[in-house]
């Protein structure tokens, strides 16, 4: 059984596979953005927005079944595309330790709003990556029972929310209460 958090050595020797062929930079970067196509590891959400807490709430929580407008509001904003994160594995052959820990690195994600992301500016809070909330899918993010409940757990708390602008490629975080 594959659980969430699962880092195979299977990928990894594809990966020294796919390093050490003939093949041409792009076709290993094709290869290799096949083999992890829907995988869990790639654009995990790690926050999610102040607005998008909102929406959810507006729902008492629930998963919306259907694709209505919410849905194509929310966005998964990731500071590092997979295609800097393939230029960064590909350029030297890397140890598998170091190989998930920059995938992992690179590929955290907030969940956040359209607007938000027009606006460059949102607060947000963290979501902790042992629970596996809003795991990647083959095309959008998981949102169940499991993340309903965690939802509706953190409702009952003080939230503390943090504060993100985006500039360029370096974002800035403030904490705000």
């Amino acid at each position: 059984m594959r659980f969430w958090n699962y880092k195979s050595d299977e990928f990894y020797k594809i990966y020294t596979n796919i390093y050490d062929s003939n093949f041409p930079v792009e076709k290993k970067k094709v290869l290799l953005k096949s083999l992890f196509t829907g995988e869990y590891c790639l654009m995990r959400i790690t926050s999610i927005s102040k607005q998008c807490y909102e929406e959810y709430k507006k729902n008492n929580f629930k998963k919306v079944t259907k694709f209505k407008r919410v849905n194509k509001r929310f966005v998964r904003y990731q500071f590092i595309s997979f295609s800097e994160t393939l230029d960064e594995i590909i350029k030297r052959k890397v140890p598998m330790k170091e190989f998930w820990n920059v995938i992992d690195e690179n590929e955290k994600t907030h969940l956040i709003t359209r607007a938000e992301k027009d606006k460059e500016e949102y607060f947000y809070m963290n979501v902790p990556i042992e629970g596996g909330y809003f795991l990647n899918k083959t095309s959008g993010f998981e949102y169940g029972k499991k993340e309903e409940l965690y939802l509706k757990y953190i409702s009952k708390q003080r939230i503390r929310w943090k504060k993100m602008k985006l500039e360029t490629k370096n974002p800035i975080v403030e904490i705000e209460d």
